[in-house]
């Protein structure tokens, strides 16, 4: 009796295990890539990659960041960037996007780990500490 009880309570733990990993614990970041469709006082709505709707509360006291175009040539030694590459057939990384962080977003989210722009993707944000040209590309030093 005691045997089939503790297998009767591993199994609605092992049930209940995933469940409770969806629930990410409150203050979690939560990655929304997707396109914006409206801004309704504080509610954000999207439209994500895979096509739903998502509406997002946004906190009182939200921040929000934007793009601007500007071209390699604008990338100087001392910026801080961040850079999505891919994994080329050479072994190195290749940027798809590189963004220039203003100034008082240095050091936000520094270092180098996976990202979701496209399978194998990484996100690699450092300061640039060099820039080489070649013919077909250019290639920046980041620290």
């Amino acid at each position: 009796m005691t045997t089939k009880l503790l297998l009767a309570g591993a199994l609605i733990a092992l049930l209940a295990l995933p469940a409770a990993a969806q629930n990410a614990p409150e203050g979690t970041p939560t990655r929304v890539r997707g396109t914006v469709e409206k801004l309704d006082g504080q509610t954000l709505t999207i439209k994500s990659r895979d096509g739903q709707q998502l509406a997002i509360a946004l906190a009182p006291n939200v921040t929000v960041s934007y793009l601007v175009k500007e071209s390699l040539a604008d990338v100087k030694a001392g910026d801080f960037v961040a850079s999505t590459s891919t994994k080329g057939t050479d072994g190195k990384n290749h940027a798809v996007e590189l963004r220039i962080f203003p100034e008082p977003m240095r050091g936000l989210g520094e270092g180098q780990y996976p990202w979701d722009l496209v399978p194998g993707s990484l996100m690699t944000n450092a300061t640039v500490s060099g820039i080489t040209g070649a013919p077909q590309s250019h290639a920046l030093k980041v620290t």
